[in-house]
């Protein structure tokens, strides 16, 4: 059973000038541990790569928030939703602290993707009732 649908589209100028006004603590202020990680590999190896990377995780966190019907209020936090990778490519979210025990006390779980272009980068989620395609949420599984 579908819970909410959650959709964000963003302009990467936007973001990428809040990134540089607040001299890259954004990226920390929004990614989690992992998500951060994968962000500065892919910043090293290609700077519009890992700005493409911080938008998409970006709007995956706003689909989020919206789909479940709380916005950015607890127990939803930049950090405690990441979107990783699987070897696929497939993005999978994780969740970590009050919103682990929010989404397991329902049985909820949720489908995420995210794509980018030159100038937009956007994210599409779908939260369900019941059993998860994907039935591990250990970050440690998934790849940048």
């Amino acid at each position: 059973m579908i819970i909410g649908i959650g959709t964000d589209i963003l302009q990467m100028e936007r973001l990428i000038a809040a990134y540089e006004r607040t001299q890259g603590r954004l990226a920390e202020r929004i990614l989690g541990k992992e998500e951060l990680v994968v962000f500065h590999q892919r910043l090293a190896r290609n700077q519009k790569r890992g700005m493409a990377y911080l938008a998409t995780r970006f709007a995956a966190k706003e689909a989020f928030s919206k789909a479940i019907g709380l916005g950015m209020r607890m127990p939803m936090t930049w950090r405690s939703l990441q979107t990783l990778n699987e070897s696929s490519g497939k993005p999978v979210t994780y969740y970590s602290g009050a919103l682990a025990d929010f989404m397991l006390e329902r049985n909820w779980h949720a489908e995420v993707t995210v794509s980018d272009e030159q100038d937009m980068a956007i994210a599409f989620v779908v939260v369900s009732h019941g059993t998860p395609i994907v039935t591990t949420h250990d970050p440690s599984n998934y790849i940048g």
